[in-house]
């Protein structure tokens, strides 16, 4: 619901370049949580790559 209806599940790249690196927009301590989540979840799917090789 934020984000702009003619990017709605468009890659990032088609946002307006002057998004990219706007203060209001930049990853803040309020995202840790969701970036440790998506990391550990990286880290699972690379252990579980491994284990298959």
């Amino acid at each position: 619901e934020w984000e702009p209806a003619d990017v709605v599940g468009a890659p990032v790249w088609l946002y307006p370049r002057e998004r990219w690196s706007d203060e209001q927009f930049r990853l803040g301590p309020q995202h840790a949580v969701l970036r440790e989540a998506i990391g550990s979840e990286l880290d699972q799917l690379r252990s579980m790559a491994h284990r298959r090789q």
